[in-house]
């Protein structure tokens, strides 16, 4: 199973591949500015953020399936997440990431 790496890029995040630092997902900012930017602060629980990150994956696997690129990404089949254990352990580093980023902080 692979280990994954989620990291700030210029203007977007960045799932990567640990061991070969292949980019296997990108988030752009502004799909994440309603995380903190929401009237009254940063309102949403962890739990809602890994639910929006799951969602986030199962969606651009979906293109991937269909070989559509998201968000400047196009992974082909050995490399999609669509191996049922990858996409809630990604979700998960993601949530993780950026709940402690933009709202824990």
């Amino acid at each position: 199973m692979r280990e994954f790496e989620f990291k700030p890029g210029y203007y977007e995040w960045h799932l990567t591949d640990k061991a070969t630092g292949e980019i296997l997902h990108n988030v752009d900012d502004e799909e994440i500015d309603y995380l903190c930017f929401e009237p009254g602060g940063c309102t949403l629980t962890f739990s809602e953020v890994l639910n929006l990150c799951r969602e986030n994956l199962i969606s651009a696997d979906i293109l991937y399936s269909e070989n559509t690129e998201n968000n400047g990404v196009l992974l082909n089949n050995d490399k999609r997440l669509d191996q049922i254990e990858e996409i809630p352990i990604a979700a998960r580093l993601m949530a993780e990431t950026l709940y402690g980023y933009y709202i824990a902080a």
